[in-house]
């Protein structure tokens, strides 16, 4: 069983969520773009077992905290998609100016690909590939507790941008297509702005006609 906190932060509201395998105690960040003080407290209030930072892509707004995580919390991994390495790695820039210029390298300890399966505690995340957005974008399930952390992928009536380096529209409609089949009562948790479920998106995401 998975219970789970959302922590907007930065200047963009990136969602950070906190993870904790109630049996164990063990937690996961998805998403890292600050570890600020909200952040760090949750992990601390939640028993400061961290063990996994989990990210949904590589973006500014979802990795600037990694080093500062990785720092407090040594033994903690950090799993990013394969094909979205080089943007954790500081080798992409993914908005120029002044913002991502201020984004410090880190080196992933697990590269991922759709079909791998996290362990956090008692719990089993499956790793559900989710390119569109950025090339190696995935997204988190947690079949269980009927959970999906879809990252910069599909949010609240709304999909991610494509302008970006590394934006492909029709992989981004064809992993649309894939995450609007699964089952209808799974919440969606998106990188941004508040939860919807799939159910929701299936009838009122205007993106689905596009899939037919």
């Amino acid at each position: 069983m998975l219970e789970y906190q959302c922590i907007p932060v930065g200047m963009f509201q990136s969602n950070t969520y906190l993870l904790r395998d109630v049996p164990s105690g063990a937690l996961a960040l998805v998403d890292c773009g600050f570890f600020n003080r909200p952040v760090r407290e949750a992990v601390e209030a939640w028993g400061g077992d961290l063990r996994w930072i989990l990210l949904t892509h590589g973006h500014f707004d979802h990795v600037m905290g990694v080093p500062d995580a990785r720092c407090a919390y040594p033994a903690a991994l950090t799993a990013i998609g394969e094909a979205d390495a080089d943007y954790l790695r500081g080798k992409i820039e993914t908005l120029p100016g002044r913002v991502s210029r201020h984004q410090r390298p880190a080196e992933p300890d697990r590269l991922l690909m759709g079909g791998d399966e996290i362990i956090l505690g008692e719990s089993r995340i499956s790793v559900l590939a989710s390119p569109g957005h950025t090339p190696g974008g995935l997204c988190f399930f947690c079949g269980a507790d009927r959970l999906l952390f879809s990252g910069d992928t599909l949010f609240h009536e709304e999909v991610g941008r494509v302008d970006l380096p590394g934006g492909d529209w029709d992989a981004l409609l064809a992993t649309l297509a894939l995450l609007l089949a699964l089952d209808g009562d799974i919440a969606v948790l998106p990188g941004h702005g508040k939860a919807s479920g799939i159910a929701h998106e299936r009838a009122f995401n205007p993106y689905a006609k596009e899939i037919g």
